[in-house]
């Protein structure tokens, strides 16, 4: 959940997203190229994001309500957000899992939504977003892509299509000199074989808690 897509100059406003960040209620970060003013804040205090889904949902007061709820697209949903957001807690650690600890780097997301008909205004591609790249002085930046499954993930035609494409639009649109590579993250590692032999970095839930 996306709740601020730029810096404002309401000095009251700004001190209260400060002290929201500082609190851990909300995440801030830039797109890669852009300037601190182009900022984007993102909710990731995870009881506040269980409260919207399980708690306010029910309007009926139904004290089984959660567990009713699992194997729900409710519970999937839910599910595949929270784990994002263990992802982006964790970054040290995801570091660490690729090996590259000691190398200054930093943390961001990025969008293309594609041009546009000018005279429609209709999209005319697809458009791409990545919620966390990671930068690195040795001239590499990670792609993370991040999978929540309750047994190893699949990556099927479609799927590596879209990683491709993800990552050659990434280079074409912000230029880049930079050797990009795909870190998957998944809950219980890739299935072994087909597309996932293409993944230059793969880690799993348990490299997040070392």
């Amino acid at each position: 959940m996306y709740i601020c897509r730029r810096y404002t100059d309401n000095a009251d406003f700004s001190k209260a997203l400060q002290e929201l960040e500082q609190c851990g209620f909300i995440r801030k970060f830039t797109a890669i190229g852009k300037k601190t003013k182009d900022a984007t804040f993102q909710l990731i205090d995870n009881y506040t994001l269980f409260y919207f889904d399980f708690i306010s949902e029910n309007t009926n007061g139904d004290e089984h309500f959660w567990s009713s709820s699992a194997g729900s697209s409710i519970h999937y949903g839910w599910a595949g957000r929270a784990f994002e957001r263990v992802c982006m807690q964790h970054v040290n650690q995801i570091k660490a899992a690729l090996g590259f600890s000691a190398v200054v780097s930093s943390v961001h997301s990025w969008s293309y939504k594609g041009p546009k008909d000018p005279v429609t205004g209709k999209t005319l591609t697809k458009g791409a977003q990545i919620d966390m790249l990671i930068d690195r002085n040795d001239d590499t930046i990670n792609l993370c892509e991040m999978k929540y499954t309750s047994a190893p993930y699949v990556i099927t035609e479609e799927e590596d299509n879209r990683i491709r494409n993800r990552r050659e639009t990434f280079i074409r649109e912000t230029g880049t000199k930079k050797t990009v590579l795909i870190a998957m993250i998944t809950s219980y590692r890739l299935a072994p074989g087909g597309y996932s032999d293409d993944i230059q970095c793969q880690l799993t839930m348990a490299d997040l808690f070392r």
